[in-house]
């Protein structure tokens, strides 16, 4: 969460401001602003004394204060840290996505405002990455946290690009990272030292449009959409291994595809998706969508396309509970659900005008299964409850409708663990978190708009349901929740990896 700070040397910042949804999921107070701290940076203790010495120094301060009103005087003192503390607070300024920057006013990162915040970079940028299941268990809580993800290479030359298998480790807690050694509670332990970043690397022919990886721990396959028009799929689990198990020999046949989907010849595509028995779905830029099915250790991919859109496929996600359903969004502004099974290889059911733009990307909600959430071209994404599509007119009518990015929207995904959490990228820089379970009551509301006042005592729109605004990066293009360790995202962008995870989820 970005804060303002003046860059003039006589002017330091002391603003913890966040906006008033970050407080904590449902709550519409701000945030308790921070004590204004004295010169040795402590809130709540003075100056150190000598047991012995206290009795001495107190008469000598009688003796000295005995002709005027000592009592008055101490008042005066605590009457004027009061008003300063009151001047600071009304100085500290909650900042929001296109507020103006004072002059020699710069952003910082807030870092009582996560959990944990890191950042990596690999030599290329990376359009697309997914996390690989691990073996360190399951709603794991304690710093510092492990990841292991693959990624794809946008690199200068085609020759050039890479499939990277990366191992995040030390990511410990930053949230106190801001404060002063004195300053922190003796249980406070955490660990001043750097991520680690290893990889493996792997030839790959061609710019990485996505990754998927199947969500299995015994058996992980990655997939990756190159813009050649090729589909890979690549059995990673032995060069997983070596990340833990140093000096593991990996043959040559691991570092080569292990099947090839050639259904789409030389049209390439972004959509991609697996379902958990290893059937894998891929829809190309020339509104094609083709089935490869698992067989035993080799695969078979379909030369039937399902058709129904009339322009590019951008997404597909498979049903979390119907086993041969699946949802597609498309550059033809509609939503399409699909059945497998359907031997005309048609669409089923149909959200024609979804979005006023392309639609860019879908998410299936986990928990609550009726529920996609589709993001678009014009920075809008919506939810839908797939129970009830329109309204009595026949109209498209989402459950839930936000414009609050100013550009367009290139990831979304419901949160694994929290059926109301949603997070939403977008090509502004931001990347924002959302609890749609949020109702205000009136009073409520009232007091949320008198908190969204800016420096220029301008209200501003600001939704109840945001809880967070993430920023730092530039051109995000895809951000996942983490599904072995609550709470946790990571982004990527053309600056690198974001690791991170708020004080909000």
């Amino acid at each position: 969460m970005p804060k303002r700070q003046n860059s003039k040397a006589s002017e330091p910042s002391s603003e913890k401001a966040k906006i008033a949804a970050v407080s904590g999921k449902g709550s519409t107070d701000q945030p308790s602003k921070p004590v204004s701290m004295d010169i040795d940076g402590d809130a709540n203790m003075g100056e150190f004394e000598d047991a012995y010495d206290d009795e001495i120094e107190e008469e000598d301060m009688v003796e000295r204060n005995e002709d005027s009103d000592g009592v008055e005087m101490i008042g005066d003192d605590d009457d004027e840290e009061e008003e300063s503390e009151e001047v600071a607070e009304k100085t500290r300024q909650v900042y929001l996505p296109g507020d103006q920057l004072g002059e020699g006013e710069t952003l910082q990162v807030d870092n009582s405002a996560y959990h944990m915040l890191h950042n990596m970079s690999v030599h290329w940028p990376c359009l697309s990455f997914d996390f690989v299941p691990d073996s360190l268990g399951n709603s794991r809580s304690a710093f510092p946290h492990t990841m292991y993800a693959v990624a794809g290479t946008q690199a200068e030359r085609s020759y050039q690009n890479q499939v990277l298998l990366l191992k995040w480790s030390q990511l410990h807690r930053t949230i106190h990272d801001d404060m002063d050694d004195e300053d922190k509670d003796d249980d406070i332990n955490d660990l001043d030292e750097d991520p680690i970043l290893e990889t493996k690397t792997l030839r790959h022919q061609g710019g990485v449009n996505r990754v998927r990886v199947l969500q299995s721990h015994q058996s992980p396959l990655a997939a990756t959409w190159a813009d050649t028009g090729k589909v890979h799929i690549w059995d990673i689990k032995q060069l997983m291994n070596t990340f833990d198990t140093p000096g593991t020999q990996v043959p040559t046949s691991a570092q080569q595809p292990m099947f090839t989907v050639a259904s789409h010849g030389r049209t390439e595509g972004y959509a991609m998706d697996w379902n958990a028995d290893g059937r894998l779905l891929t829809g190309d830029c020339n509104s094609q969508i083709y089935l490869t099915t698992r067989r035993n250790d080799s695969f078979v991919a379909d030369r039937t396309a399902f058709k129904g859109h009339t322009a590019s496929v951008e997404d597909i996600q498979w049903s979390p509970e119907e086993a041969s359903v699946f949802a597609t969004c498309s550059v033809d502004q509609t939503i399409k659900i699909w059945d497998v099974r359907a031997k005309n290889r048609n669409y089923a059911l149909e959200v024609p005008n979804a979005h006023d733009s392309d639609i860019n990307v879908i998410s299936w909600n986990r928990k609550t299964r009726y529920l996609l959430a589709s993001g678009g071209e014009n920075g809008d994404f919506k939810v839908w409850d797939m129970r009830k599509w329109t309204d009595s007119n026949g109209r498209s009518t989402p459950a839930a409708e936000f414009k609050w990015h100013k550009s367009a929207i290139t990831s979304i995904e419901w949160c694994p663990t929290d059926e109301s959490v949603l997070a939403v990228s977008g090509a502004d820089d931001q990347i924002t978190l959302w609890d749609l379970a949020v109702e205000l009551d009136a009073e409520e509301e009232a007091r949320h708009r008198d908190a969204m006042v800016g420096s220029d005592g301008a209200r501003r729109d600001v939704p109840a349901q945001l809880l967070f605004i993430h920023q730092g990066q530039s051109q995000i293009k895809e951000l996942h929740w983490h599904p072995q360790i609550p709470g946790a995202l990571a982004s990527t962008a053309a600056s690198g990896f974001n690791i991170f995870k708020t004080i909000s989820v």
